[in-house]
């Protein structure tokens, strides 16, 4: 029988499917294949579930071992000057609310969120004193927070929905760290604000929650964002950056116990306080990430939040202009992640 009469073409496909599978099995990792910078990454840490995973990449070493020059700065004292620190250029990295994302990129700011690593289910919370009972009570009450943030946004999506306007309440701009003493002395009625502040506030009998984000799931999202020229000029360290992201959150789902142990130790915390806290805020995942870059409207996706976000900004005159949701929301290394995982 003559040679070419034994090749034939459905033999010729089983070789080639044959091969690529060979290829695809043998390839290398991804974040083995990548040729990163070796340029200095500066990232902000703060005591957050979205955060968790960055101190347990550091211990586990992780950034090293993805050829990342990374840099651990803490942002515990005062988490929205580190955003302010971000958007000036002295960090490279830091986790934002999709709210305050889009308050700075309308200030002048170039940020880009390339993925989405939190979202609230009772982390964040308004509280009041004893002379509110309901949310209608808020009329006319000084409500202190952090203005032109995530928590004024928050503040309003509840008022709103109890049929309240903004212009029916007295906003006293504090800083996050600040509201819990000017509430406990009486300067302000109510604060919005987030933990570890909603405990301690309750447990000195002060005030108590009349609303939190698990009333609400989804409607403050967080995500890994960076500076849109530093994802021209080194993408592949973004996506190295990315890879270790997958990882640590995947190992803090599969060993919570040990991962606990690692985060807590790194925070000066305990392994109980850790785990309290992600249960308030939930981790997302590489699946979770998968869902929330599609562009539907509910709160489940980050572009359906997107232009929630900037509604509410444009119908309280915060900004006139209507943005695209798409220049702001990168899902390119979530994809690339998602095609290298199966």
């Amino acid at each position: 029988m003559k040679l070419e009469k034994v090749i034939t073409p459905a033999l010729i496909g089983v070789i080639l499917i044959t091969a690529g599978i060979f290829w695809w099995l043998s390839a290398p990792k991804p974040e083995a294949r990548l040729k990163t910078s070796g340029l200095p990454m500066k990232i902000a840490l703060n005591l957050w579930p979205g955060q968790y995973w960055r101190s347990l990449a550091q211990a586990k070493g992780w950034f090293k071992e993805a050829d990342l020059n990374v840099e651990l700065v803490s942002s515990q004292e005062n988490y929205f000057s580190s955003l302010q620190a971000m958007v000036d250029g002295k960090l490279d990295n830091n986790n934002f609310s999709l709210y305050d994302m889009i308050t700075f990129n309308l200030s002048g700011a170039d940020l880009v969120m390339v993925a989405a690593s939190d979202n609230s289910f009772g982390a964040d919370a308004i509280i009041v004193n004893s002379t509110i009972q309901q949310i209608q009570d808020l009329k006319g009450k000084r409500i202190g927070l952090s203005k032109n943030t995530y928590l004024e946004y928050m503040l309003g999506v509840v008022l709103n929905r109890n049929r309240i306007s903004m212009n029916e309440v007295e906003l006293v701009d504090l800083p996050g760290e600040q509201m819990t003493d000017a509430f406990i002395k009486g300067t302000v009625d109510a604060i919005a604000t987030w933990e570890p502040f909603i405990s301690q506030v309750i447990e000195k009998g002060k005030g108590r929650k009349i609303f939190d984000t698990s009333e609400i799931p989804g409607i403050s999202p967080a995500g890994i964002v960076f500076h849109r020229h530093f994802i021209e000029q080194r993408s592949n360290d973004v996506q190295a950056f990315i890879n270790v992201w997958h990882k640590a959150t995947h190992f803090i789902k599969q060993h919570p116990v040990e991962a606990y142990q690692i985060i807590a130790a790194s925070y000066n915390t305990t392994p109980a306080q850790i785990e309290a806290l992600s249960k308030m805020d939930k981790i997302l995942n590489l699946q979770d990430n998968l869902i929330a870059y599609t562009y539907a409207a509910g709160i489940d996706s980050l572009h359906g939040n997107f232009q929630e976000m900037n509604k509410f900004m444009i119908r309280n005159q915060l900004t006139e202009k209507q943005l695209d949701s798409s220049e702001f929301l990168n899902d390119r290394f979530i994809q690339a992640l998602k095609w290298h995982s199966q």
